[in-house]
């Protein structure tokens, strides 16, 4: 069975906490297929990318911390925390539960609910930012 806990470790590192945009990283770990149901929002793999931007423009650092990570066959769920820094220099962390399922070596699809644990009201929307 694949280490698909790994695939996860290496796509956040490499999509969400490095600071640049980069469509030929997200293609690598995220399928074209891709489905993200985040706090009632629904993104497919154009709006992710969006979403990805949005976070770029929007964020100076961020920083994940998995505290539970478990995988059952392509399934994996998550228990993590994100902790970042605008570019406004405003401090937030966010507390993210997710289902991710994984295709063909990449990751297909996401369910994850997200709450601001501390800082500005207005990094509440993160999750699902376009």
């Amino acid at each position: 069975m694949n280490s698909y806990k790994e695939l996860i470790r290496n796509a956040f590192k490499a999509v969400v906490e490095t600071p640049s945009y980069d469509l030929n990283i997200i293609e690598k770990y995220f399928s074209l297929e891709y489905r993200q149901y985040v706090d009632g929002e629904e993104l497919d793999f154009d709006g992710f990318c969006k979403h990805m931007k949005a976070q770029k423009l929007a964020i100076k650092s961020s920083l994940i911390d998995f505290q539970t990570m478990v995988q059952e066959g392509d399934i994996v769920f998550t228990n993590h925390s994100v902790e970042i820094q605008t570019n406004e220099d405003r401090h937030a962390l966010i507390h993210v539960i997710a289902e991710f399922r994984i295709k063909n070596d990449k990751i297909i699809y996401c369910n994850e609910l997200t709450r601001l644990v501390s800082g500005d009201e207005r990094e509440r929307d993160l999750g699902s930012r376009q």
